[in-house]
């Protein structure tokens, strides 16, 4: 009988220490300055390989920094005064059915795991954010719970059930008394006090590698604008582009070009019906004008040059008194055409006979 009690005082001792292994919920990769844990397991201060048990209560002061790695691989950096409690820790195997971290003050990180996204859910004194697969920063001040977005989405919804989805990195979110209210971190009106807002942005050369984020670009003024899912442009409409019809283009030897319009420069309402521009033309002989007369500031003959602009027809100038082979009855139209000229010879012998 003397061996009761010792036997009773080690099944207690087993089985507290069986509650205590089916309570670890992760353990500390790396830890700075001073972190405690309470709640959970005994008080201590978190150091390297230190084990996270579930409804422990960690506090940093304001220079603390401990990062936490869970068993489902979702990933939290306790930082400078935060004060971060896991309450619900559900275990499914080498998942998680449920993971929910309560914030009350201060700044950390959090990086889901490879559990489903709907097992995820923080809570702060302004409301929850609802994770997606994502990485984001959190920073809870008077004014409201402050959320840089670093990787994936989340839903930010505030006390009264207002929410907001993000989606865009480096995009911000202020979730206070007024509601959910979206910037960019690089903005003007927050780019500078984004550095102080978010302590673990600011250099991230403490963090172990496997939660870092790059977060420190979303602060520079140069920073990329545009949301990281581009909008699918919508397919082009190959018939369309085949059947359409085409806008005409102007040609210069077409007939519209070499006969002018009426009131345009280059013609002339007191000149007869029988004007050269409507005349056909004659036939060609030596020292006629060239193929390329009606082209402008080409008159034809070498001698005289237009102006830009003006029309030729026939190798002359129809609205120039001085250019070559004009008459001074009828400008526009040459007393010396060698086709003309033998019509009223062969006319005025007819007479005679």
């Amino acid at each position: 009988m003397r061996f009761a009690p010792v036997l009773i005082v080690l099944s207690l001792s087993i089985f507290y220490s069986s509650v205590s292994l089916a309570d670890k919920v992760g353990i500390t990769v790396d830890a700075r300055k001073t972190v405690k844990a309470t709640g959970g397991g005994d008080p201590r201060i978190l150091a390297s390989n230190t084990s996270i048990f579930r409804d422990d209560r960690l506090r940093a002061n304001s220079s603390g920094n401990a990062q936490i790695r869970l068993i489902d691989g979702t990933k939290i950096v306790v930082g400078p005064n935060a004060d971060v409690k896991i309450d619900d820790f559900v275990i499914t195997g080498q998942t998680v059915s449920k993971l929910t971290v309560s914030a009350t003050r201060g700044a950390f990180r959090f990086i889901s795991g490879r559990s489903k996204s709907s097992a995820y859910s923080i809570r702060t004194p302004n409301g929850t954010i609802g994770v997606r697969g994502t990485a984001f920063d959190v920073t809870i001040t008077p004014q409201g719970t402050n959320v840089a977005l670093l990787r994936g989405a989340i839903n930010a919804c505030d006390r009264s059930g207002r929410c907001q989805l993000v989606r865009n990195r480096c995009d911000y979110v202020l979730i206070g008394r007024r509601g959910v209210k979206q910037d960019r971190l690089n903005s003007d009106s927050l780019r500078n006090r984004s550095k102080s807002l978010f302590p673990l942005l600011v250099n991230e050369s403490n963090l172990n590698r496997q939660f870092r984020q790059r977060g420190s670009g979303c602060t520079v003024k140069n920073a990329r604008l545009a949301p990281d899912r581009v909008p699918e442009q919508q397919p082009r409409n190959i018939f369309r582009a085949l059947f359409s019809p085409r806008q005409p283009t102007e040609n210069l030897n077409s007939p519209e070009r070499s006969s002018p319009e009426p009131n345009s420069p280059g013609s002339n309402s007191s000149e007869p019906s029988n004007s050269v521009s409507s005349s056909p033309e004659p036939a060609a002989q030596s020292g006629s004008a060239p193929a390329s007369a009606g082209v402008p500031n080409n008159p034809g003959n070498g001698n005289a040059v237009g102006n830009a602009g003006e029309r030729f027809s026939g190798g002359s100038r129809g609205n120039s008194a001085n250019a070559p082979g004009q008459s001074s009855v009828s400008p526009g139209r040459s007393g010396s055409t060698p086709g003309e000229n033998r019509q009223a010879r062969n006319q005025a012998e007819r007479r005679n006979n």
